[in-house]
């Protein structure tokens, strides 16, 4: 059986995984394709940083690819693409940058589309270099080429300087560790199958697993592990199971936020005036209630943008003069493709909020973020913007605090778990849009022109009424949190 680096790499987060995957087709999860997408744009960007090469043409597990990368090694080239090797018994890679030292030596040089080097990435390179290394080929050093997280654009984009490169050669496994690791993997495929495995440290190491819904399939919906954090978790788990009904009392002293479990097991209503008082102490009218809407891209899009830095597209806003009053909406909807959407934004925001009254937001360090790298950026506008978030007050505080809490939100104080507690006759559940994600990843198929215009139209609709809810919901919990002291 062949094995591959990210076999490698599965079958050390777990062995049940790898299993899985080479046998258990049935319980596959679907990939992320945004992500792989993002992968392919990065690594091929960065071989143009490094011009000249040869690139493999043919798939890592067909034997043409290896054909084509021993004939570029023997012609001597500067790069090899794609450069696909096997051992004898089978296991194989594509190193994604080979480079030609001249001297009879070569260096490996992984891509990955992350601002800085990961554990796995350190394991993945280990397996190149002893695939390599076991087909007669001299590795030198073996290097992680990241996106530059400093580096900001200005024009085209400087290949340069988008990618950092990161010597990761003392770090890698030795070539003995890594043949018994391989060994241990064959073992474990030549075996019956493991079963499941239900660890929420081990299960959600390097990357959240994809055959966790397998496995967890019999967790309770509210367990032992949104109660208890990773160690914790696996240790009750591991005596108790995943019931909070069969966890001690004295265990319970240990659960993230106290008073859950008992709320959940009597399924009874939280609430502590004192941290309500205290929040609502804060508030100075008018109220704005606001929330932003992003989009994210790997390689910057703009000007005075990032790798991986949030762009705000949208706002919507819900103003409410006096106590009890009606709230007004504004907004703003970026609807011209492939330009970067933040003056205008920023602009209609300042015009829109004046300069006194709190500002209401759902999670203060996304918005206070955002408007504090949109004044980095756009330094004319940074006075007005850091005014802004120095009148935050953040809704989310009375809720995870637990100054209002019920069951049925199941440990968490978002906004998706604490509005249908609260509020449950408003809902996401038949909007076009129904989570920050979705809203994120249709509008950059739009502003990528990777839309029709009936579909742009009808998301515009669907973003509208999506963004709008968010602030009104804002404005609804409030109301329940000043009727609660009532």
């Amino acid at each position: 059986m062949k094995i591959s680096k990210s076999d490698y790499v599965l079958g050390i987060k777990c062995p049940n995984a790898i299993w899985f995957k080479k046998y258990r087709k049935d319980i596959e999860t679907e990939k992320n394709q945004a992500v792989l997408d993002n992968g392919t744009a990065v690594g091929e960007l960065a071989c143009d940083r490094f011009p000249g090469g040869v690139r493999i043409t043919a798939k890592p597990w067909e034997e043409a690819a290896i054909t084509q990368t021993k004939s570029a090694i023997s012609e001597n080239v500067p790069f090899i693409y794609e450069a696909t090797l096997s051992t004898n018994t089978g296991e194989y890679c594509a190193v994604d940058i080979l480079r030609n030292n001249n001297d009879g030596t070569w260096d490996i040089i992984e891509v990955k589309s992350t601002t800085s080097p990961k554990d796995y990435h350190i394991i993945d390179a280990s397996f190149q270099r002893y695939v390599f290394t076991q087909c007669g080929i001299k590795i030198r050093n073996c290097f992680i080429l990241t996106l530059n997280p400093e580096y900001s654009r200005h024009g085209a984009l400087d290949i340069d300087a988008l990618f950092a490169m990161h010597d990761v050669t003392a770090e890698l496994q030795d070539l003995d560790t890594v043949r018994a690791n391989v060994a241990r993997i064959r073992a474990i495929l030549d075996g019956p199958e493991l079963g499941i495995a239900i660890s929420k440290a081990k299960c959600n190491r390097f990357y959240e697993c994809g055959y966790k819904c397998h496995c967890w399939r019999g967790v309770p919906e509210y367990s032992v592990f949104d109660a208890f954090k990773g160690r914790a978790a696996d240790e009750i788990y591991a005596e108790y199971g995943a019931d909070l009904h069969n966890v001690p009392v004295e265990l319970r002293e240990q659960q993230m936020h106290p008073g859950d479990i008992e709320a959940y097991l009597g399924n009874i209503d939280v609430i502590n005036k004192d941290i309500l008082r205290d929040f609502t102490k804060k508030l100075h009218w008018p109220l704005y209630f606001l929330d932003y809407e992003s989009i994210m891209s790997a390689v910057p899009m703009f000007d005075n943008s990032r790798a991986y830095q949030q762009i705000c597209f949208q706002f919507s806003l819900h103003v409410q003069q006096i106590p009890g009053g009606e709230p007004e909406h504004y907004e703003y909807l970026h609807n011209e493709s492939g330009t970067d959407p933040r003056p205008r934004l920023i602009k209609k925001l300042i015009e829109t909020i004046d300069d006194s009254g709190s500002v209401i937001v759902y999670n203060q360090g996304f918005e206070q973020g955002r408007n504090s790298e949109m004044a980095r950026d756009f330094p004319e506008y940074a006075e007005q913007l850091n005014a802004i978030n120095d009148r935050m007050v953040d809704l989310l505080i009375p809720f995870r605090e637990r100054g209002l809490y019920r069951p049925c939100q199941k440990g968490s104080a978002s906004i998706k778990q604490t509005l249908p507690a609260f509020v449950p006759e408003m809902s996401y559940a038949n909007l076009g849009i129904h989570n920050g994600t979705e809203a994120s990843d249709q509008f950059m198929a739009f502003m990528t022109g990777k839309q029709t215009p009936e579909e742009s139209k009808q998301m515009m609709s669907n973003l509208h009424e999506y963004c709008g809810q968010d602030t009104m919901a804002m404005v609804r919990l409030l109301d329940v949190i000043q009727n609660a002291l009532k």
